[in-house]
């Protein structure tokens, strides 16, 4: 992807903006930044889904990622595994920024996914059919009025009568 940037009035210049980025992120100063969120995203994967669900990372500085656990025992098992998960994580993200694991038993907040929103069928309505006055029929043949095709005038005249007989009954 590219992206068109003015350096003054009389010249363009396209530049990839993935190399824009790159060197906005320099210039903020947010290079640590992206690098830890690299880290931390890459944890998961070094880890496994089970010592995740029971670990945090919580902040990586001149190299010692910080991770807080749920209990000792994931303390114990992340000493165990150390030598294995430093390499995992330094190799996702393709710079050796992890050198030292330190973890701290603290109580964990994993950040929850957002809730994916799934399609609900609506709870069925207790309908009852109702008479129909003949200001109400009256007001179908108006509005039907002006359809052409007799077959769709037909067919609308009939929905809006059972549109409109239709009543919710009421929870009692």
């Amino acid at each position: 992807m590219y992206l068109r940037c003015i350096m003054d009035k009389s010249t363009e210049k396209t530049e990839r903006i993935d190399l824009l980025l790159d060197g906005l992120i320099r210039d903020y100063g947010l290079d640590h930044r992206v690098l830890e969120a690299k880290v931390f995203s890459a944890w998961k994967g070094a880890v496994g889904p089970l010592i995740a669900r029971n670990t945090q990372p919580i902040s990586l500085v001149d190299g010692k990622l910080t991770v807080y656990a749920s209990a000792h025992v994931w303390v114990n098992e992340l000493l165990m595994l150390r030598g294995r998960v430093i390499p995992k994580i330094n190799k996702a993200v393709n710079f050796p920024a992890v050198k030292t694991l330190e973890f701290s038993v603290k109580p964990i907040h994993p950040s929850k996914p957002p809730k994916i929103q799934r399609f609900r069928r609506p709870k069925r309505l207790k309908l009852e059919t109702v008479e129909l006055d003949l200001e109400t029929l009256k007001r179908i043949d108006q509005t039907v009025a002006l359809v052409e095709d007799p077959d769709l005038k037909a067919r609308l005249k009939r929905l809006f009568i059972k549109q409109s007989q239709r009543a919710l009954i009421k929870d009692e």
